[in-house]
């Protein structure tokens, strides 16, 4: 893994074999072929998204009137947690599991109802480059978490890495997903509380494996 960047070769863990995850799929199934009924679309995920938006809108207007030092408290207390949390539902829809994969257009169009309360608009394209990402995890040049020169200068402790999703405690699932820890592992699961918050997304050996399973379903995985 690594980029084409100008820092010294021994700086990133160069490999030169397939990702990992493909062929941990073909031997899990075949060792667990019951891991299939996990598959397909979860019918919750739409109506908690649903909630998590109405509750966004709702919590604009109740602040619309607050002095500016409470605003900034409850947006970082409350609001920044639902939007992380928003941001890993995106992810979820990335994955057609609120409509299935037989209704990619109503996923793309209820991707874009949950990005509403985010404000950047991202998630039409977090869709093609995140897909790239599980099949080219790694890949040099193609898999768009490499970091590149300037990230790889800047981003260079692991405190500036939650800048990804602003200095908050949810950002750590940053770290734990792709944080090289160990030499030759490159994907981490986290099985902690805050997995509540963001759709069992530290569930992500799981999720890399079966990224066709819910969030929800994850568990079920392990």
């Amino acid at each position: 893994m690594g980029n084409r960047v100008t820092l010294a070769r021994e700086d990133f863990e160069w490999v030169y074999t397939d990702q990992p995850h493909a062929d941990r799929r073909k031997e899990i199934l075949a060792k667990y072929p019951e891991i299939k009924s996990l598959m397909g679309p979860d019918p919750r995920l739409k109506w908690i998204v649903y909630t998590m938006v109405a509750v966004q809108f709702l919590a604009f207007y109740l602040v619309k009137d607050l002095p500016w030092k409470w605003v900034m408290f409850w947006t970082y207390v409350f609001g920044s947690c639902i939007n992380h949390s928003m941001t890993l539902a995106i992810h979820e829809i990335s994955h057609n599991t609120a409509f299935g994969n037989n209704r990619a257009k109503w996923n793309r169009w209820f991707a874009i109802f949950a990005n509403l309360p985010i404000g950047l608009p991202y998630s039409a394209s977090f869709k093609r480059y995140h897909l790239d990402h599980h099949r080219y995890l790694g890949g040099d040049g193609v898999d768009v978490d490499i970091p590149t020169d300037f990230e790889g200068w800047f981003f260079c402790t692991r405190l500036r890495k939650l800048l990804g999703m602003g200095l908050h405690p949810i950002s750590g699932h940053f770290i734990a997903e792709h944080y090289m820890f160990l030499k030759g592992h490159e994907t981490y699961s986290y099985y902690g509380s805050l997995n509540l918050l963001t759709f069992n997304v530290g569930y992500h050996n799981e999720h890399h494996d079966f990224p066709s399973v819910p969030g929800r379903r994850l568990p079920m995985v392990r």
